[in-house]
């Protein structure tokens, strides 16, 4: 998957980025700027009624845990990206499901600051190399790969015999390994939940702020013919903007490499 290795960032495609920034960003603001009106209006009017009689008819949920509740930490070997060998790692994730990894345990009770730190919304958490490569190919596939079955080295050894594959449509996957499978099932859980609470969190936001980018989006899709379901309105505002239409967001992913990361991995392992 990828016909050529990742390349840094030059002057001139800094330039081109920045111009589609620019564009995306002045084709977008007339559909904020009218929704942040109208939500402002909205939430004015609801402080001055002082509707504090209505009651919701959802479930209610749980009360939110204190900020920086530890959710899951352990000792794991994670692949890292920088240096292209597996590590082990302390990761630890709060209930900002953020994915924190630290170069051990003892640098993270002193307060040292993460070595890699991961927002999966819009991910999917897979359990093996066969899904993880059907996943990838179909998104990305090789124009040059041929349509034979090929009998194709893993793009990356294995150092135990559980692992975890972090897939994300707009950053680097993750890559996680584990001596025992009831470790690998816990960890898996753990990343669904992470994925679960930052695809739909934000939508639940009853701001006024965030209800005017949620419209926003929503209008700008329809002005381009996008209608249907959202699946696409996940994550916070950044993320949401990477799949909501903004070219640019995903010509910055393109040009940096993560659709050519599988093939660089194979490319440094020989």
């Amino acid at each position: 998957m990828g016909a050529s290795a990742s390349s840094q960032l030059d002057e001139g495609k800094c330039a081109y980025i920045r111009g589609k920034t620019e564009a995306a960003i002045k084709n977008f603001s007339p559909f904020y700027i009218r929704q942040y009106s109208v939500a402002f209006c909205n939430h004015v009017r609801s402080e001055v009624e002082q509707h504090r009689d209505l009651t919701s008819q959802f479930l209610k949920t749980k009360p939110p845990l204190d900020p920086g509740t530890v959710l899951y930490e352990a000792e794991l070997s994670q692949f890292a990206e920088d240096i292209k060998k597996w590590k082990e790692r302390y990761i630890v994730v709060k209930n900002d499901f953020a994915v924190e990894s630290y170069e051990n345990k003892e640098a993270y009770q002193r307060g040292a600051a993460p070595k890699s730190r991961i927002l999966p919304a819009g991910g999917k958490v897979l359990t093996s190399e066969e899904e993880y490569n059907l996943l990838s190919d179909r998104h990305f596939p090789d124009p040059l790969a041929s349509n034979e079955k090929e009998n194709a080295q893993p793009f990356v050894v294995l150092p135990k015999e559980f692992p975890v594959y972090l897939w994300q449509p707009f950053l680097r996957h993750g890559y996680f390994c584990f001596h025992e499978a009831a470790e690998q099932k816990k960890f898996h859980a753990v990343l669904s939940d992470c994925i679960r609470h930052l695809n739909h969190d934000y939508m639940k936001q009853t701001t006024f702020e965030a209800q005017a980018f949620v419209e926003a989006v929503q209008f700008f899709r329809q002005e381009k013919g996008h209608y249907g379901p959202w699946e696409m309105m996940t994550g916070d505002e950044i993320q949401v903007t990477r799949s909501s239409g903004f070219c640019v967001f995903f010509s910055v992913w393109v040009v940096g490499g993560q659709g050519h990361n599988k093939q660089s991995n194979k490319q440094t392992k020989k």
